[in-house]
């Protein structure tokens, strides 16, 4: 089994409202899809994080005439947690029609980006990758961005439980974010903690981090 991070470009007329925003309002940045439930043909549950002005964000949801109900809650100012009821877009049936068809694991988050850009981690065989790609018409663009190895490493990497929080707490204060919009200091503040410990924290999980990703990788040398 490999890990395979899959990016895939939507046509417009298959775009939901809702990612469309994305590109054209700068209130709004990206959103990250954590859960589905798809419950019949016309209808599915979905949780998002969305990073966006939530007057902006809200006002859209209101005028998208599939959407059934929805529940929007601001962790912070420009951080959304969005649980929605909606009828699926072309684009949305292409992705879980192509997903059921394989024995691939999609691993939350599901990202929407600029660019009418989503990318997605599965876990899986490169058959099933392959049959993912072939599934989705020719107006999707469909690009393999990364694969790497999967070893037992019981979800934790080696990484302590201080350095777990304090890389959820950087995730969270948009300190991953491109641009950046947390810092060192702000990650302390969340943690309690001085901005130096916070950085030591971060750059030791950090470095544990791409060590098991370079590993992943070196032991895919040699291999078909």
């Amino acid at each position: 089994m490999r890990s395979f991070t899959v990016s895939i470009r939507i046509p417009d007329r298959a775009l939901h409202p809702m990612h469309r925003l994305i590109d054209d309002h700068q209130a709004v940045n990206r959103s990250e899809m954590f859960e589905w439930n798809v419950t019949s043909e016309d209808r599915i549950g979905l949780v998002f994080r969305v990073l966006a002005d939530r007057e902006v964000y809200e006002t859209a949801l209101t005028e998208v005439a599939s959407i059934d109900d929805y529940e929007l809650v601001e962790l912070r100012s420009g951080e959304l947690y969005l649980s929605v009821w909606d009828a699926p877009s072309e684009g949305d049936r292409k992705l879980y029609e192509a997903f059921m068809q394989t024995n691939l694991v999609a691993v939350p988050p599901i990202s929407f980006l600029s660019g009418r850009r989503l990318t997605v981690q599965v876990l899986g065989t490169a058959v099933d990758v392959e049959t993912v790609v072939d599934e989705f018409p020719d107006d999707f663009d469909v690009e393999l961005e990364a694969v790497t190895a999967i070893r037992p490493t019981g979800g934790r990497v080696g990484l302590t439980d201080r350095q777990r929080e304090t890389l959820a707490t950087a995730e969270r204060v948009g300190y991953y974010e491109i641009p950046r919009e947390g810092t060192v200091s702000d990650v302390g503040d969340e943690l309690g903690v001085s901005s130096s410990t916070a950085g030591n924290h971060l750059r030791k999980a950090e470095a544990r981090l791409a060590r098991s990703y370079l590993d992943g990788r070196l032991s895919l040398r040699g291999r078909p």
